[in-house]
């Protein structure tokens, strides 16, 4: 199985690293350099690379998206283009894969680029800018988007403003790609969320960076409701902690969240109304696990920010247990190569 990391260069990774497993072994195959590539998806063929990166094309300011033709050997460029909006951290496909989407942490932004038919991106055609602010002194100070998402089956962009305590949803217009405001979901004052996974029968689970906590939400038509929220840290934990990352197993019946600075992933069984209960809270073995995917319910690929890509194990009675380490500087996204088909991003449909 091939798969693609995305790493900070500003702390020593090369940018976007092409890896293979084998074998329950892990290699390095080649790199692209890019700076600091902090997501990276695939388009629904597999033969179509996309990423975000801090730095603008132009050399202007904000940053910028770029695409890429995968080749046996290495990448290829096809486009790259600012994203205006700063520090782009994620970014997603429509289903049609005629536009891509970008959410700009810094400058609490979306961008929207048209996707060519041999997929390389133009020029950007609306940039839409978040105001407000939320509690927290430092952090939420002013918008920052953290995710770009379709609910499934749906044209309804989902972006997750951490500095908002809020979820924009937005109107995606099919044949220009341009979105307009939907709703809003407001959270928490202070829980600052960042990213959401998709359940079954409208249910979504929403991540929450600042607080440390996990919400289930359920969609009825244009209508938000909150039926759950849970901690994913140990009880009288006190230390810096955020959340990062949040998976659904295949089967719907698992939720796995990660910690970044307690160093670990909560997990959850998935009851039949769609509530959580926490299985365990188990130590990743490597430091600041941003990102992660579920190969199967059993396999994990870890991307540990502070130096490594970790393939590992779990067990609810014996945790998480590595079995390789590929050192890599600023490891912060994983994204594997799916040989079944369809879509595949960093976070399963996300």
């Amino acid at each position: 199985m091939d798969f693609f990391v995305g790493t900070y260069t500003r702390m020593g990774g090369p940018g976007i690293a092409a890896c293979s497993l084998d074998a329950d072994k892990l290699a390095l195959r080649y790199t692209e350099e890019l700076p600091n590539p902090t997501y990276v998806i695939l388009n629904a063929k597999q033969d179509r690379l996309y990423a975000v990166s801090s730095d603008s094309a132009s050399g202007g300011p904000g940053g910028s998206a770029a695409a890429y033709a995968i080749k046996a050997g290495g990448l290829q460029l096809l486009a790259r283009h600012d994203t205006v909006g700063a520090g782009p951290c994620h970014l997603c496909l429509s289903a049609d894969e005629r536009f891509l989407y970008t959410a700009n942490y810094g400058s609490g932004s979306l961008s929207v680029f048209p996707v060519g038919a041999n997929g390389a991106i133009g020029g950007q055609i609306q940039h839409i800018q978040h105001e407000g602010k939320s509690v927290h002194p430092t952090r939420q100070t002013g918008p920052h988007a953290h995710q770009v998402t379709f609910i499934p089956g749906t044209s309804l962009l989902c972006a997750i403003d951490l500095g908002l305590d809020a979820v924009m949803v937005y109107e995606q217009a099919p044949k220009t790609g341009l979105l307009t405001l939907h709703d809003r979901l407001e959270v928490e004052p202070g829980l600052g969320p960042r990213h959401v996974e998709y359940g079954r029968d409208g249910v979504a689970f929403l991540l929450h960076e600042l607080g440390n906590q996990v919400s289930v939400i359920v969609r009825d038509g244009a209508q938000w409701t909150t039926r759950q929220t849970i901690p994913m840290l140990p009880e009288g934990y006190d230390q810096p902690n955020t959340a990062a990352a949040v998976r659904l197993s295949a089967d719907g019946k698992r939720l796995f969240a990660s910690n970044r600075g307690h160093d670990s992933i909560a997990v959850y069984d998935v009851a039949a109304d769609h509530t959580l209960a926490l299985v365990g809270i188990y130590s990743t073995g490597g430091g600041g696990p941003r990102d992660f995917v579920l190969l199967d319910d059993r396999t994990l690929l870890i991307a540990h920010q502070d130096g490594d890509v970790r393939l590992a194990s779990f067990n609810p009675a014996t945790g998480i247990q590595t079995l390789d380490i590929l050192s890599m500087g600023g490891a912060v996204c994983v994204c594997p190569v799916r040989r079944r088909g369809g879509a595949t991003t960093c976070r399963a449909d996300s």
